[in-house]
């Protein structure tokens, strides 16, 4: 028979039509035209088949389809094939331009008897790749063509009539096929109405087995395993061994076979074992015995000649090819099941059903094998087709496995795709989740529908209802009516077709932030084609599922989780009054949640599934985040969990910060997009532009004016974004230095600048306090962002400017080891400029703590110089201190001072002399303090008058009393100016006494001549203020020689008795007023610690004083003595003297000086202790004259001794000595 051709018809490949589904965990379901689809999607692959018309003048609809290297083979009721071949698009360079199916031609098969009801018309499409055959079952009548054109095969010769059904291909052998395995032809199992005939095509057809078992209508092999269905049920059927294990039937109302049925040989081999038994319940679960199965070779293979009245050639053997050997017929068993098509029904259902009224019998269940891996069948059964189904999956043995499978509706078309499916007709590694498909009755609003239930097979029972979803087909009423014109097909090719949706949604583009739309660049566009084939590479989807309804036919294409979520993303976006409006945009905040919630903790398997779930975790973050956003614009303060899951969401993300930012007024400014801009996927890019447009139309700058004050940091713009925001920032500033960051420089710069700008924003609230920053504060994390670095340097100086936080900029400074510019900064808060923050607290002292770390030498003289004018006291110690690593030489130093910082001069050589005991600048120090003293003395009779009443009152003190230094050291005035030029006195009288070298013993008679000359100037200079400034005058009056002068000022200018003991101690020493000799606290009378002989040493360790220096010294201290005006003090004071230090002085001369009126009791200390030391003189002397003359009469012994042992010696004059005559004596 010659195929017919037609004239062209070109149908174009739509564009996949995604149809609802709806996922319900219900077990009746209503799917929704609104409801986001499932796993599944439906995608046109012709429309408008044009179908012909029947006997009876009804249209003819589609009975079965298959689809195998780029031909679509359709079936119909009226008997006809129609066959249509695939062209590529018009432009094959694009992915979008998918491939057009031709009608090419159609084909009439012939057959012997009109067949009516399922039977009629093309029953079945049966391609075999590898024999390169196709098996059409038309009217009953089963014929051959070659592919792809359908020419007739075998010369038209061969066909077969009173076929049921052809099929049973082995799936292992398809498996075996599709790895390249060499096989001869391929084995297919044709169903007579009283046996089964399996046939080897090939080159040409050979029968290879009989096995007498009528009226199957199913079969599905595996190896020599058969898992076969009659009308009533199922059956496992050894192919080879010829025998068979009943299951059960494929509608459970039906009536159960007797218990303890044994197995069934069909046509026993000629050597067989002892045969299993097996019993069943009349439950649909069967219980499973112990026995084995044998699987021999058959060795009865029928011979049969070509002019018989069978057309099938002869085979040798079903494995093997060799002498052909004929098999005995046998007859089937009696009264078994496989003697007939048809059950007879039993004695006790016929009296039953004999008594019922006669009623209108149900359709019959059709029964559904599949096999999901090689050793398991899947079988559906159930009571009717509008009631639920169950399936079973039964292993080789017969056992049920596993847990059931519930359908909403028995299925009238059952299909597997995916998981460990045959590589004939099942998808790449993609399709790793095993999905069992059903046609399957729905009933919505009472009205009947036809939908495709798919659920997962390969996973734990409890998992497999959650997994179940619905897909529309968008049947016709006549179609459901009719479920002969509505079907599920596997195809024998997987197709690999074009999903755009996915390229669209992750391919990259370029993120516009400018309000206006500007035309794209060639290197934008270069790159957009770039990523578009980037996409492309994930944009493929295999279909191998078909499903034929009406005049149209459809692939039933897996769904990729992208589009599903994406989907569902989609759809919480709630628009405005039109389509297009943003003004009155909201996120569904529970289904954007929702669909992160769904992929949290899942690992990709492949690089399409990481796409995914970043893009999806990207695209929700987007989502929650903007709610807040657009929540903030309407002032409301949003509930913690939204905003704590917002943030999960951004983290978990990662997805580039600057699309956030562009979303947030006041930060998106501080985006940096650089030369090449923001790239992000195509379905980011749609909604950042769709959140953007709605701020724009909501926020300040929109005609109604009402959210003016939403940026406010105080409100809900801070509580619900800056808070957020922040600590996003943070996190991303950690993955600083990674090399998976995109953009990392510009990405960066605008984290930084957008952190430091959140920061300052948040830490300038009037709630803030000013001050140091404390541990876990506001202020602490922006010091430590600062310190560790920023990458906006010039626009993190902008920042601290305007915000007018000084002390940040500093530590900006600083993090860069700007110490000019550290230390300017500090300059211009401690001169008064206006810092927030109040972070510098002690700025000099901070100021003084940087200089001595700093290594630059002018730096540190310069604000040295300018901290010592400040405060003097401070300023000198950066000049003055020894672990600095700047140090200056003390010379140096003071020119410095002077020439920069002269009121600092005075600190920085009280420093040198008390501090370090430099005596060389003593001269210089007593200038700054007699220059001070006398200046206040001129200037202030106050200060005048104050001296002179401290001598009145300590003059008015009864002794005990303090020296006069540790008075007026304890009654210092503490007022200023008072205090300063009070304490200036006191070091200028410490200095002027030479307690730090300034009146030291003299090494040379320059030096001596030198110190005279000094100590004459000075008592020029007091010699004005002579009568106030009486202990200067003292002092003095000593450094020149003038003890006399000393003593009487001493104890009648002063009053100061202890002290002029002291003065005769030291010889007249001048280390009289400096703090550490002055004697402490100690009384004229009784405790004094200057009553020992030796007078103390001062702090600088004087030369040992002349003793006639110090009797001298007494001598005028008591004349002086003697001259106190107050009889009481006179007589008190002169017989202390006399008593405490009588050894000075001469018994004589102090008689002599001794008034005749004093009584003698008053100077009877002094007169006991002259006579016992008198006495003790006389008898010393007595002792030391005796002493002597024992030594020197010893001594005298010594010499006679010696004088004894001595000879004589003669010397003549002119020899030599040693020369002469010695003589005897």
């Amino acid at each position: 028979m010659d195929p017919v051709y037609h004239d062209i018809l070109y149908i174009h490949q739509p564009a996949m039509e995604v149809q609802p589904a709806s996922h319900a965990a219900a077990p009746d379901p209503s799917p929704n035209a609104n409801d986001p689809p499932g796993p599944y999607v439906l995608r046109d692959l012709i429309r408008d088949v044009p179908l012909g018309t029947q006997d009876d003048g009804t249209v003819a609809h589609i009975t079965c389809v298959d689809a195998w290297n780029g031909n679509l083979y359709i079936g119909t009721s009226a008997g006809e094939v129609l066959h249509y071949v695939s062209i590529p698009g018009e432009n094959e360079d694009d992915d979008e331009d998918q491939p057009a199916y031709i009608f090419a031609t159609k084909l009439e098969p012939p057959y012997t008897t009109q067949q009516e009801g399922a039977d009629r018309g093309v029953k079945q499409l049966l391609v075999l790749p590898d024999a390169g055959k196709a098996c059409v079952l038309c009217n009953g009548t089963v014929t051959f063509y070659t592919l792809p054109e359908l020419s007739p095969a075998f010369e038209g010769k061969i066909k077969q009539p009173g076929c049921l059904w052809v099929g049973g291909i082995d799936h292992n052998e398809a498996a075996r096929e599709g790895s390249g395995a060499q096989v001869k032809g391929t084995v297919v199992v044709i169903c007579l109405k009283q046996r089964l005939r399996l046939i080897r095509i090939g080159e040409e057809a050979r029968k290879i087995r009989d096995i007498e078992l009528g009226g199957v209508s199913a079969v599905r092999r595996r190896d020599d395993l058969a898992c076969v269905a009659d009308a009533q049920g199922y059956s496992l059927l050894d192919v080879v061994n010829q025998r068979k294990i009943e299951l059960f039937p494929i509608s459970s109302s039906a009536q159960p076979e007797p218990t303890e049925a044994p197995p069934q040989q069909i046509n026993p081999p000629r050597s067989r074992d002892q045969s299993a038994r097996r019993s069943f319940s009349a439950a649909t679960s069967p219980q499973r015995q112990s026995r084995a199965h044998e699987r021999n070779f058959s060795a009865g293979a029928e011979h049969l000649r070509p002019d018989s009245s069978s057309p099938w050639p002869t085979r040798s053997s079903s494995r093997q090819e060799g002498p052909a050997e004929t098999a005995a017929p046998s007859s089937p068993t009696p009264g078994s099941r496989e003697g007939s098509p048809m059950k007879i029904p039993s004695a006790d259902h016929s009296a039953r059903t004999s008594g019922e009224a006669p009623r209108e019998p149900a359709k019959p269940l059709p029964p559904n094998i599949v096999s999901p891996t090689p050793n398991e069948f899947l079988l559906t059964t159930g009571t009717k087709l509008t009631e639920p189904g169950v399936g079973m999956f039964v292993n080789l043995e017969g056992d049920v496995v596993r847990g059931t499978i519930e359908f909403s509706t028995y299925p009238e078309s059952l299909v597997l795709d995916g998981s460990s499916q045959d590589e004939s007709s099942s998808g790449n590694g993609d399709d790793a989740e095993g999905y069992v498909l059903a046609l399957v009755n729905q009933e919505t609003d009472g009205k009947n529908s036809k939908v495709i239930e798919a659920q997962r097979w390969d996973v734990d029972p409890s998992e497999v209802h959650a997994s179940r979803s619905w897909l529309s087909i968008n049947a016709t009423s006549q179609d459901v009516a009719d479920s002969s014109g509505v079907g599920l097909r596997l195809a024998t090719t997987t197709f690999q077709l074009a999903a755009n949706e996915i390229k669209h949604s992750l391919r990259q583009r370029r993120l516009n932030l400018d309000n206006e739309r500007t035309q794209p660049s060639d290197s934008e566009t270069r790159r957009d084609g770039e990523e578009d084939r980037f996409a492309s590479r994930f944009a493929q989807v295999h279909a191998s599922v078909l499903l034929y309804h009406g005049d149209r036919i459809s692939w039933v294409v897996r769904n990729a989780l992208i589009l599903q979520l994406d989907h569902h993303l989609n759809q919480a976006i709630k628009r405005g009054t039109t389509a297009s409006s943003t003004a009155n945009l909201t996120i569904d905040v529970h289904v954007a949640q929702r669909v992160a919630n769904s992929i949290r903790g899942q690992e990709p398997k492949t690089e399409l599934d990481f796409l995914t779930l970043t893009y999806i975790r990207q695209k929700a973050s987007l989502l929650l985040f903007g709610n807040l956003v657009l929540q903030t614009m309407q002032g409301f303060i949003s509930y913690e969990h939204d905003k704590r899951r917002a943030e999960d969401a951004l983290i978990a993300g990662e997805v580039d910060p600057r699309t956030i930012l562009s979303l947030v007024p006041k930060l998106a400014g501080e985006v940096d997009e650089g030369t090449h801009g923001i790239w992000v996927p195509q379905g980011l890019t749609d909604v950042v532009t769709l959140l953007r447009q709605a701020i724009q139309a909501g926020g300040p700058s929109s005609s109604s004016g009402d959210n003016v004050d939403w940026e406010d940091p105080k409100g809900a713009y801070g509580d619900n974004l800056l808070q957020l925001v922040k600590r996003y920032l943070m996190s991303w500033r950690k993955k600083k230095g990674f090399g998976s960051v995109a953009d990392e420089t510009q990405v960066f710069r605008s984290v930084d600048a957008a952190l430091l700008h959140v920061l300052l924003m948040l830490d300038t609230q009037p709630t803030t306090s000013r001050g140091p920053a404390a541990p876990g504060t506001l202020r602490a994390e922006l010091n430590d962002v600062v310190d560790k670095g920023v990458e906006c340097f010039d626009r993190a100086k902008e920042l601290c400017e305007e915000y007018h936080r000084l002390y940040v900029l500093s530590r900006l400074y600083q993090s860069r080891k700007m110490v000019g510019d550290v230390l300017a900064t500090w300059r211009r808060i401690i001169e008064g400029e206006e810092d927030r923050g109040g972070e510098l607290v002690d700025g000099e002292q901070d100021v003084r703590r940087y200089l001595t770390k700093l290594r630059d030498h002018k730096l540190v003289q310069d604000y040295g110089a300018w901290l010592a004018t400040r405060n003097p006291r401070l300023g000198v110690q950066v000049f003055a201190d020894e672990n600095a690593r700047v140090k200056f030489q003390p010379q140096d130093a003071v020119a410095i001072l002077k020439e920069k910082a002269p009121g600092a001069v005075k600190e920085y050589l009280e420093y040198l002399v008390f501090g370090k005991n430099h005596s060389i600048y003593v001269k210089d120090l007593i200038a700054f303090y007699l220059d001070a003293v006398l200046s206040q003395l001129r200037d202030s009779q106050e200060a005048r008058d104050m001296l002179i009443q401290s001598y009145e009152t300590y003059r008015a003190l009864r002794p005990p009393k303090p020296t006069y230094r540790q008075f007026i050291t304890d009654n210092a005035p503490t007022a200023e100016p008072a205090r300063e030029w009070w304490n200036n006195r006191l070091r200028l009288l410490q200095l002027i006494g030479g307690s730090h070298g300034g009146g030291g013993a003299v090494t040379s008679e320059r030096q001596e001549e030198a110190e005279e000359q000094y100590s004459r100037q000075l008592a020029e200079r007091l010699r004005e203020y002579s009568a106030e400034l009486v202990p200067e005058m003292i002092l003095l009056n000593g450094r020149e020689g003038k003890h006399d002068e000393a003593l009487k000022l001493l104890v009648h200018g002063l009053g100061d008795y202890d002290t002029a003991i002291r003065y005769c101690l030291l010889g007249g020493g001048t280390s009289l007023f400096h703090p550490g000799g002055g004697g402490g606290g100690g009384g004229s009378s009784g405790g004094s610690t200057l009553g020992d002989q030796q007078p103390p040493l001062s702090s600088s360790s004087p030369l040992p004083v002349d003793k006639d220096l110090q009797a001298s010294l007494f001598r005028a201290l008591l004349r002086e003595s003697f001259q106190i005006s107050d009889l009481s003090e006179r007589l008190e004071r002169t017989a202390e003297l006399l008593e405490r230090f009588a050894a000075w002085f001469d018994v004589a001369e102090v008689l002599a000086l001794i008034p005749d009126g004093w009584s003698v009791e008053l100077v009877s200390g002094f007169l006991v202790h002259a006579l016992r030391r008198l006495v003790r003189e006389r008898q010393e002397s007595v002792v030391v004259k005796g002493l002597a003359g024992a030594q020197n009469l010893r001594s005298a012994a010594v010499w006679g001794e010696k004088m004894k042992e001595v000879r004589a010696v003669v010397v003549r004059e002119g020899e030599a000595e040693g020369d002469g005559v010695v003589g005897t004596g």
